[in-house]
This record gives structure tokens, C-alpha cells and sequence, in this order.
């Protein structure tokens, strides 16, 4: 769906997200739901004309701008398979079971994160959280 703005204007959530990205680019949130907004495999154009060809570079993009952003974590972790790792901006490989646990010590309330990794692991594993 979308939205009619006080000027008349109609704007998709995705030109809503993209738009915020064009007046704060540092905005780790906007990149995150932009993400979250695009299906899998879905490519995106932002405003400056950068492609961002997939869901997993939108939420590395937040992690870059926002290294806590528990949220983005576990998004970047529901992109990959089992096994699979991911590369961040840093040059940290990251597994996806990795990706779960660090959000969740960003936020040892997410349980959307508890949840993903539970999933992700094999029946009868476990996981070792930080926290001990």
C-alpha cells in the first residue's frame, strides 16, 4: 500500500524508507526496514542511485551505521542458511547461529532472536550464549 502525503503526493513504503535514507543517510533504522520491506531476492535503487541488490547488504548497511542494532542482527541472520556465513563491513565473517547470539546479547530481550536461534540449531544442540 501507500500513502498520501499533505501535498498530494503518494508515496510506497519503500519510497517512504528510501526517502528517509536520502535525508539522514546515516539512519541504521531505515535501512533495516527497508530490508524488511523487500522480498527475498528483491533488489532496491536508493536515491543516489546506489543498488542495493539484496536484503543482507541493507541490514550490513545498518550494522555499519549502527553496530548495536540488535534488530538488524537477527534480520541478517533470517537471510542465511544454516552453515552460511556473511561478511560484514569490518571483515568479520559472521555465522548465521553467530549473528542470533550477538543480538541477542545487544538484547538479551529479543525474542525473536531466542527464537531464530533455537530454530537454527540441529535437534539435541545447544547454543553458548556470552553470558555464560
Amino acid at each position: 500500500g501507500s500513502v498520501k502525503l499533505l501535498n498530494g503526493q503518494q508515496m510506497s513504503q519503500q519510497e517512504l524508507y528510501i526517502k528517509s535514507i536520502e535525508l539522514d543517510p546515516n539512519n541504521s533504522n531505515a535501512y533495516n526496514n527497508l530490508g524488511t520491506s523487500l522480498t527475498s531476492g528483491e533488489s532496491v535503487k536508493l536515491l543516489n542511485g546506489q543498488q542495493m541488490s539484496q536484503q543482507e547488504q541493507l541490514y550490513i548497511k545498518s550494522i555499519e551505521l549502527d553496530p548495536n542494532n540488535s534488530v538488524a542482527y537477527n534480520n541478517l541472520g533470517t537471510t542465511l542458511t544454516s552453515g552460511e556465513s556473511v561478511k560484514l563491513l569490518n571483515n568479520q565473517q559472521m555465522s548465521q547461529q553467530e549473528l542470533y547470539i550477538k543480538s541477542i546479547e545487544l538484547d538479551p530481550n529479543n525474542s525473536n532472536a531466542y527464537n531464530n536461534l533455537g530454530t537454527s540449531k540441529t535437534r539435541g544442540g545447544s547454543a553458548k550464549l556470552l553470558n555464560g
